[in-house]
């Protein structure tokens, strides 16, 4: 049988660095990670992560989520810290041991809890597990909102449209939520003249890990319309989050919401398929999860190039409704129709609708508020009146082709 593989989780206690050592220098079992944050945790290859009761990331979801990768955890308590043991075992490790037991105690643990085999699960197929097979985040129930998601070619104005519609939704019943899902250029905090913290970030780690509550994360809209999750703090956070984590809080916030829309990035592209990794991943797995997409382009002959290519690869990922809003679109009635010929020569939208140019959208921007009414409000209502009915008016048959959806995207 082939040596346990084991992943440390890293404290300034003594027994860490004991242990490291033993297993390096006598082997017994081998220390392929020592990791320092929950989410390497989860994608590091091992068969047992050894956690000290102190951790503060060790939290009933995210022993779950370990579990969901076939992973088995050994919690040590110190013997002077008797609830210590307690809490490991009502977190639901596997077994827990004293941090003062012998070297070859702690061998003999690992052993017991190393699977047959000892070898791990690849990567990719453990994370699909993990998303696929974790306990749902709101208790086993389906999420009851609709998941919206807005994106489009780079500068056609997505984000402008995304915060209008959530301002336009609030008027129904229930809650609406506009989520920060960009991957590339996160910029709803910049427009709306909100902070970094809390953001996507924040919720992540309060749904997967337990680490503080998911509704701290979401803040209210200036004018206290809707609640806002703010995206990623830098461009460079993307490869710190997994698609399915992303899920996971779209679902949470759904839960207690009828719409929840994500502004998503302008990068659809498959880029490193198959890792569970890839750039622009976020922004595939809430298109390909979403109920609703709505594409924003410009109404310039290259405007809607570039839009027909987003939508090309937007259908590529769901068979959701995709709505088209050709934004700053020309007056003229002639150049429209030319424009809708053009779009739906090409594929026929669920809804087609042209937003004007309004000065107003650029004086609330430079002023980071909202925008005041006009064409471009008055514009941006009729899209959610074509794209989003009354939520009543989706039925039982709507929500549990959701769920199908969903499913798929997490099985990937």
């Amino acid at each position: 049988m082939r040596e346990p593989e084991v992943a440390l989780v890293f404290s300034p206690e003594s027994w860490v660095e004991g242990l490291h050592r033993h297993l390096t220098d006598h082997g017994g079992a081998r220390v392929r990670q020592v990791v320092m944050e929950p989410s390497l945790a989860l994608e590091e290859e091992y068969g047992t992560l050894v956690v000290s009761h102190r951790w503060p990331a060790l939290t009933r979801r995210f022993v779950e989520a370990v579990h969901a990768r076939h992973r088995r955890l050994l919690g040590v308590f110190d013997p002077a810290e008797p609830v210590g043991r307690e809490h490991l075992l009502a977190l639901g490790v596997d077994r827990v041991i004293e941090s003062d037991a012998s070297m070859s105690a702690f061998l003999e643990a690992l052993i017991t809890l190393a699977p047959a085999d000892a070898t791990p699960a690849p990567v990719g197929e453990a994370l699909g597990r993990l998303v696929g097979d974790a306990p749902s985040s709101t208790d086993g129930g389906a999420a009851t909102g609709r998941i919206v998601a807005v994106g489009g070619p780079s500068g056609a104005g997505a984000t402008e449209i995304a915060v209008e519609m959530a301002r336009a939704c609030s008027g129904g019943r229930g809650g609406v939520a506009l989520v920060d899902g960009d991957d590339v250029l996160p910029s709803i905090a910049q427009r709306l003249g909100l902070g970094i913290e809390p953001n996507l970030r924040t919720a992540v780690d309060a749904v997967e890990y337990g680490m503080g509550e998911v509704c701290s994360a979401f803040v209210p809209a200036p004018d206290g319309a809707f609640e806002i999750l703010c995206g990623l703090p830098n461009v460079a956070s993307w490869s710190q989050v997994r698609p399915g984590e992303v899920l996971d809080v779209l679902d949470v916030a759904a839960a207690s919401r009828s719409t929840v829309l994500v502004d998503v990035s302008n990068r659809l592209e498959d880029v490193a398929a198959g890792t569970g990794r890839g750039r622009y991943g976020i922004t595939r797995a809430v298109v390909a999860a979403a109920g609703v997409v709505v594409v924003v382009g410009n109404g310039s002959p290259v405007g809607v190039t570039r839009l027909l290519g987003w939508v090309a690869d937007a259908r590529a990922l769901t068979d959701a409704p995709v709505h088209v809003v050709v934004n700053r679109g020309p007056s003229d009635g002639y150049r429209r129709a030319e424009i809708a010929d053009e779009i739906e020569r090409t594929f026929p939208p669920a809804s087609l609708s042209f937003v004007p140019h309004d000065e107003r959208v650029d004086r609330a921007a430079w002023a980071g508020a909202p925008v005041a009414p006009g064409p471009f409000t008055r514009a941006v209502a009729g899209v959610v009146a074509a794209a989003l009915p009354p939520p009543s008016a989706n039925g039982a048959r709507a929500r549990r082709r959701r769920r199908r959806r969903l499913a798929q995207v997490r099985a990937r």
